[in-house]
């Protein structure tokens, strides 16, 4: 039987042109993938990541005033609660249009607090995205201060 010839009598077709449909789905995948890495790559390298601190590290940076301390609950629980003395107050939803009220020098410490941890790491990405480049997060946040025994101020 000669080669490429069926058993019936019918000469065997074989496409040896690439599936291009195929490729271009796998390209396309990859492009996506490499599209969506990135973006995040930036994420964890340590010139665009914040720091997580405990109480007494966030402590210890406020005793040494090494930073601009920043409140960014609202200020209904500023007020209500009490804050951490020294700080300034600007909700995590405003720190793009008050951004006037933050450190001119992008590369002073910016000690950021809220108060369970969740919204302070919202606003230390904010900070980041606004040029920041050394953000101190309290991952407490004031809550966890208070726990630990540590003062507030009560307006």
């Amino acid at each position: 039987m000669p080669n490429g010839a069926c058993p019936d009598g019918q000469v065997e077709t074989v496409d040896h042109r690439p599936n291009t449909m195929r490729n271009r789905a796998t390209t396309l995948l990859l492009l996506a993938l490499v599209a969506l890495t990135v973006p995040l790559a930036g994420c964890t390298s340590g010139d665009t990541a914040w720091v997580r601190l405990d109480v007494d590290e966030f402590a210890d940076d406020i005793d040494a005033d090494v930073g601009f301390l920043l409140d960014v609950r609202t200020t209904t629980e500023w007020e209500q609660d009490g804050y951490i003395d020294g700080a300034t107050l600007v909700p995590h939803t405003e720190l793009e249009a008050r951004s006037d009220e933050l450190p001119e020098d992008k590369d002073a410490p910016l000690l950021v607090y809220c108060r369970s941890g969740n919204r302070s790491q919202q606003a230390a990405q904010t900070l980041l995205d606004l040029g920041y480049t050394d953000v101190r997060e309290l991952k407490t946040g004031i809550t966890g201060w208070v726990d630990s025994g540590r003062p507030v101020v009560h307006p």
